[in-house]
């Protein structure tokens, strides 16, 4: 358990194990932000030169550390942490800087973060402050208690912004515990029942829909989908806000995914598709943080959830299947199947006349953006500046990518409307966008692919490999900003 705090008292440090001191680059060497601390903690305020001399490496490049230790039995060992350049620090790098110093100091005691010198938007600071300690002390399924106190001068208009920070970071390791679960353990009525349970923690209203409901709200891609699975495949409904609302929001809920018929043949990728469900996890962990935070937030989430595996019943290339808007699918890969039940909710909020749409998946690897960056496709400007400025502004920025209405030709079908999957040209993050984007009818619509992001095979700093919990925070900021915090 982690507990985080925030104070301005400096008798904690009296009982503090390490003193966590955030330090600027510079060309001399390195530079303690809360100098006026610095002058008053061990060593006579010879910090500086005690780390150099202990640690001539020592920099103040972003996230590098520097323990100290202090001989004397009153004072908190220090620990150092790199923040870069003055003149380019933002609280986007003190998040990154702090979530390795969080994790060092999981299981090293009591510690204090001094944040004082840093910059004068102390807000930004102690949001990203608690959410990096949240975050980089993670550890899943871990009982053992981590005490971090955040020192700052003064508290006065800080705690929105502390509750902030400790809400997207809850939310965040919530979608990263989901994620990391084993996907015989995690399927889809389990997920959904998951969800569900923690909906009506927070009265949310919310629904299971079972077999005969997908049949009646015309999900028969989602159906399709799940077939070659003993566990049936399901959706949950989110409506946080029981008048109509504006936005919707859709995500991938694949608790495994086998490749169906066309199997994945590369065994390190299949080896984590339990994360497929991570874009499902990551809508309802925004909304749920959203709630928390006391937002009635203006969105309503269709979350189909199914397994892809293959069987005597799956789903077979050349099959077709059909949506909510009665529009029909042919299927060429079942390797694409995320996209398919993405169609269903996005057709299904179209025909709710809800007036913006945002999907989300792990369909590809995001349009080649890496591990730092999800993907975006948008029909609409001012919905996709909304999304990127929200994830810039929480520390998970996005990109947004070109849609062509001419690559709908690579996916024409003569046997349906459409067809999910190219067959003489390679697949793309692309293509799947401009697959879904014919569903979204007159809503402005955007897709979001976190197929590089919600899931890293190796570490990239600041995180480790595994479940990063992508795109939780731009969700929870889209949310934000819409009710106008």
């Amino acid at each position: 358990m982690t507990i985080i705090r925030l104070g301005s008292d400096r008798s904690v440090l009296a009982t503090a194990d390490i003193l966590v001191m955030p330090a600027f680059a510079g060309g001399g060497g390195f530079e303690v932000a809360d100098a006026e601390l610095a002058g008053k903690a061990a060593h006579g305020g010879q910090i500086a030169h005690h780390a150099l001399r202990r640690d001539p490496l020592f920099r103040g490049k972003v996230g590098q550390l520097s323990a100290l230790l202090v001989p004397s039995s009153d004072e908190p060992a220090i620990l150092l942490v790199g923040v870069g350049a003055r003149e380019t620090f933002t609280a986007n790098t003190l998040r990154d800087a702090l979530m390795p110093a969080a994790c060092f100091l999981r299981e090293r005691g009591r510690s204090v973060v001094a944040l004082n010198g840093l910059r004068d938007d102390m807000a930004s600071v102690v949001r990203a402050a608690a959410e990096a300690c949240l975050l980089g002390a993670y550890v899943r399924a871990d009982k053992a208690e981590v005490t971090i106190e955040l020192l700052v001068s003064d508290t006065t208009g800080l705690h929105r912004a502390f509750e902030i920070g400790m809400a997207a970071g809850k939310a965040v390791n919530w979608v990263r515990e989901l994620v990391e679960t084993p996907g015989g353990d995690l399927v889809p009525a389990r997920f959904a029942q998951v969800v569900a349970d923690r909906a009506r923690e927070l009265g949310i209203a919310v629904a299971i829909w079972d077999e005969a409901d997908l049949a009646r709200n015309g999900f028969g891609a989602t159906q399709a989908v799940g077939r070659g699975s003993a566990n049936k495949p399901c959706v949950v409904h989110l409506y946080p806000n029981r008048q109509r609302a504006n936005l919707g929001l859709a995500g991938k809920g694949i608790t495994f995914d086998s490749g169906g018929i066309n199997l994945k043949r590369n065994a390190q990728e299949i080896a984590w598709m339990k994360a497929d469900m991570a874009a499902a996890a990551a809508v309802a962990g925004a909304i749920f943080a959203a709630v928390e935070l006391g937002v009635d937030p203006d969105v309503t989430a269709v979350l189909p959830m199914a397994e892809n595996m293959p069987g005597g019943h799956a789903l077979r290339p050349g099959d077709v299947v059909s949506h909510p808007d009665g529009r029909r699918t042919e299927v060429v890969d079942t390797d694409s199947e995320g996209r398919l039940v993405l169609a269903d909710a996005v057709a299904y909020l179209a025909r709710n006349n809800v007036t913006e749409i945002v999907d989300v998946g792990t369909l590809t690897d995001g349009g080649g953006v890496g591990p730092l960056l999800w993907g975006c496709w948008s029909t609409s400007d001012s919905l996709a500046d909304a999304l990127c400025n929200a994830g810039e502004l929480a520390g998970e920025p996005g990109w947004r990518l070109p849609l062509r209405a001419e690559y709908e030709r690579l996916i024409e079908s003569k046997v349906a409307d459409i067809a999910n999957a190219p067959l003489s040209a390679p697949d793309s993050g692309q293509l799947a966008a401009t697959y879904l984007r014919t569903f979204a009818g007159k809503a402005a619509w955007a897709h979001i692919d976190n197929g590089s992001s919600a899931y890293i095979e190796d570490d990239f700093e600041p995180w480790p490999a595994g479940a990063t919990g992508s795109p939780v925070r731009a969700l929870l900021q889209l949310l934000l900003n819409r009710a106008g915090e």
